[in-house]
C-alpha cells in the first residue's frame, strides 16, 4: 500500500495516519503562533555593540506615517505633547543636520542609540545605497575627512568637536561618521575607535540580544535599558527619605518585587502604551505579575504623579521569564518619560 493509498484509504492504518499527519501539522502552526516574533526594533538592536545598556528607538517613518509630524520644525511641539521626542536625540540638531548632512527626523527611517559603559552610538536606518551615497558627499563638502578605504562602505569619516561647532551642532554624537550600504545605515559616534567596533559588530549582524524589545510590538518610540541597567538608573535612592519611605511601603503592599534583569516601554501609534520587564527566571516573572499591576495602579512618590494619570493598563501577561502591560497613554501624558527617567517605582527592584 502506497502512502497515498494510506492516507486516502478508510483502514484503521490510514485513519492513524492521517490522524497523526493532522496532530503533527498542529504542532507546527503552534509552535510558529508562539515562536517570538522579531521586530524593526529588536533587528535594529542586533547592529548595537554587545555592551549597549541603554537604548533609544524612534521610528520617523511611523511618525511622519501616523501624522505626528508633517513639516519640521513646526511638529516639534506636537512631538513633545505626545512625549515622542524623549527617545531622540535628534530634535535639537534637526536643521543643521538637514542642511549639512541632507538627512534628519523628516527624511530619515529610523534612529536608535545605543550607550554602554565605554562608549555610544547612534544608528540611521532606512537609507537607500544612493541616499547614503548621496549624504557622504554632503559630509565630504561639509568639511568631514573620509577614510583612504572603505569611503562608504565601513570606513570611519572624522570630523571632530571644532568642525560641529562650525556647522552649529553641539550635540558631541555627531563627530565621527560610517557608512554601511549593505544595512541601509549610517552610523555616528563621539568617538572615532568606539565606533569603529560598532561598524564591525553592525556588519555581522551578532550584536545587542535584546530580546525583550520585542514584547514592545513596534512602537514610535520607546527606551529599554538592559541587564541591572534598570535598577541603577531607575532606582529610588537619589530620592529624598520621605520618597524612599513611601515607595518601599507601595512595593511592600503590592506584595513585594525582584530585581529586573530588563525593562523597555515603548508608545505606538494611537497612543498604544507597553511596559516590558525581564527577570532571571520565569518563577520571578510569575510573582511579580501581580505586584507589577499594583504597582502601575499606585502613585509614584518619584515622580510625584499617579501612574493612571499617565497611561491606562488594559492587558497584563506573562511570558516566560517576563511580565508584559499593555494599555493606552492619556493624551498630553508623558507616559514614556515619566517612568523611564528618574526615580520610577514601576521599576523598582
Amino acid at each position: 500500500m502506497t502512502v497515498r493509498d494510506a492516507l486516502v484509504g478508510r483502514t484503521r492504518r490510514g485513519v492513524l495516519l492521517r490522524l497523526l499527519v493532522i496532530l503533527a501539522v498542529l504542532a507546527l502552526l503552534l509552535t510558529y503562533a508562539a515562536w517570538p516574533r522579531s521586530t524593526a526594533f529588536s533587528r535594529a538592536a542586533e547592529l548595537l555593540p554587545k555592551g549597549a545598556q541603554r537604548v533609544l528607538w524612534t521610528d520617523w517613518a511611523g511618525i511622519r506615517a501616523a501624522g505626528d509630524c508633517t513639516a519640521w520644525p513646526a511638529c516639534e511641539g506636537a512631538l513633545a505633547e505626545k512625549d515622542l521626542d524623549s527617545s531622540s536625540v535628534l530634535i535639537t540638531s534637526a536643521d543643521a543636520l538637514e542642511q549639512h548632512f541632507h538627512w534628519g527626523p523628516q527624511t530619515i527611517g529610523t534612529e536608535l542609540l545605543g550607550q554602554a559603559a565605554d562608549g555610544q552610538v547612534l544608528v540611521i536606518g532606512g537609507l537607500s545605497r544612493d541616499r547614503l551615497t548621496s549624504i557622504a558627499r554632503a559630509y565630504e563638502d561639509a568639511g568631514f575627512t573620509p577614510p583612504k578605504d572603505h569611503r562608504t562602505d565601513g570606513g570611519v569619516w572624522e570630523g571632530g568637536p571644532d568642525l560641529l561647532s562650525e556647522l552649529d551642532i553641539q550635540e558631541p554624537l555627531f563627530g565621527e561618521v560610517a557608512f554601511l550600504p549593505d544595512r541601509g545605515v549610517l552610523l555616528t559616534s563621539d568617538s572615532a575607535a568606539y565606533l569603529k567596533a560598532a561598524v564591525k559588530t553592525a556588519r555581522a549582524g551578532n550584536g545587542l540580544d535584546l530580546s525583550l524589545v520585542r514584547q514592545l510590538g513596534a512602537p514610535l518610540a520607546a527606551v529599554a535599558l538592559a541587564g541591572d541597567r534598570a535598577c541603577a538608573e531607575l532606582s529610588f535612592a537619589t530620592a529624598d527619605t520621605d520618597a524612599q519611605a513611601q515607595a518601599t511601603q507601595l512595593v511592600t503592599d503590592a506584595g513585594g518585587v525582584t530585581p529586573l534583569a530588563g525593562y523597555a516601554v515603548g508608545l505606538g501609534a494611537d497612543r498604544a502604551w507597553t511596559a516590558a520587564f525581564a527577570f532571571e527566571s520565569g518563577d520571578r516573572a510569575r510573582h511579580d505579575l501581580l505586584p507589577r499591576q499594583r504597582l502601575a495602579a499606585a502613585n509614584d512618590p518619584g515622580q510625584m504623579v499617579d501612574y493612571p494619570d499617565l497611561f491606562t493598563v488594559d492587558d497584563a501577561r506573562r511570558d516566560g521569564s517576563e511580565v508584559v502591560l499593555t494599555g493606552h497613554a492619556r493624551p498630553s501624558a508623558y507616559a514614556l518619560s515619566q517612568v523611564t527617567q528618574g526615580p520610577v517605582l514601576l521599576a523598582s527592584c
